[in-house]
């Protein structure tokens, strides 16, 4: 179990630096973070993707549209 944790987190690192530059997020943060936590990070990084997305696009804006 550990040793699945310990490859798992330096993926996951790799991973989050990409999704970050993809997303116009701080790529080095987001990749130390994931380094360090692994996939538990993945809800923090949805959060703060989609905070982005809304503050860049405005509070009016509905993302969602019926």
């Amino acid at each position: 179990m550990i040793l699945i944790l310990t490859l798992l987190a330096p993926l996951s690192g790799v991973l989050f630096y990409i999704a970050a530059l993809q997303c116009a997020l701080p790529p080095r943060r987001w990749a130390l973070l994931g380094c360090l936590f692994g996939p538990a990070v993945l809800p923090l990084f949805m959060a703060k993707r989609r905070w982005s997305l809304l503050c860049a696009r405005g509070r009016s804006y509905g993302l969602l549209r019926a």
